[in-house]
């Protein structure tokens, strides 16, 4: 029995040698494989170039990008000029001077009528400037009172001026700005002159009724009748109704004639 333990411990001793001895190897070949690395196991993007010095935990800064180059810009079309309009016209020129024919649409005078109260009038022909019809007949014309002055009681007559100042043709309105001939009314001589005469016949009447002498009576009548006339004007200046009036323009108009 002895014997055959003996051997027994000794094969259970050599084994626990050979795995201590393989350990130990494995050990120690682990060690130097981990100590043994070479720059050529270092990965591509870390490896220090040929003769610089690694520092671990340092890395180069990467290149700066390429700056975005710019955009090639379409120019933009220029606007096409606008199409030119041509110039209107410029019209027939009636020159200063021309005549025109009238006839007033209502009556116009110093009794009834004051500085700077309207009146119209009609063109009663055409007026034909280079054988073009500036103004036709019937156009209107406008105007007011310029001076209106009446007669006095006693003597002197009245007087009136009209200033004509558009006329309307084709729908279209122009200015003439013209001044008419001064009117003047009848004289009241004649007129005051009769009723003194009748006044005095008038007063010798009376004196034969009365009995008295015909000269004392005549004086009397001839005395009332010259108040009477001293107490009455003389005619006012008027034009009536559709009187014909013609007046001449003091200044060029322009006229745009239609087609």
């Amino acid at each position: 029995m002895k014997r055959i333990l003996t051997p027994l411990v000794l094969l259970a001793f050599a084994g626990s040698l050979t795995l201590a001895g393989c350990a130990k190897k494995e050990e120690t070949s682990g060690t130097t494989t981990d100590s043994t690395l070479s720059l050529g196991d270092l990965p591509p993007e870390t490896s220090p170039a040929p003769g610089a010095t690694y520092t671990p935990g340092t890395e180069p800064e990467p290149a700066p990008a390429p700056a975005p180059k710019p955009r090639a810009t379409t120019p933009k079309p220029k606007p096409k000029p606008a199409p030119s309009t041509p110039a209107p016209a410029p019209g027939t020129i009636v020159p200063s001077g021309t005549a025109l024919s009238l006839t007033m649409d209502s009556e116009v005078s110093t009794k009834d009528k004051v500085v700077g109260d309207a009146f119209t009038a009609t063109l009663s022909s055409d007026v034909v400037v280079d054988g073009k019809v500036v103004f036709p007949a019937g156009s209107t014309v406008s105007g007011h009172v310029a001076e209106a002055e009446r007669p006095g009681k006693a003597s002197g007559r009245g007087r009136m001026v009209l200033s004509y100042d558009t006329i309307t043709a084709y729908g279209k309105s122009y200015a003439i700005d013209t001044m008419g001939a001064a009117i003047q009314g009848k004289s009241g001589t004649a007129g005051d002159a009769t009723k003194v005469v009748g006044g005095a016949a008038a007063g010798a009447i009376l004196g034969k009724i009365l009995g008295g002498k015909a000269g004392t009576g005549a004086a009397i009548g001839a005395a009332a009748g010259t108040g009477a006339a001293l107490m009455t004007r003389g005619p006012d200046p008027v034009v009536k109704a559709g009187a014909p009036v013609t007046i001449t323009l003091d200044r060029s108009v322009t006229v745009k004639v239609p087609a």
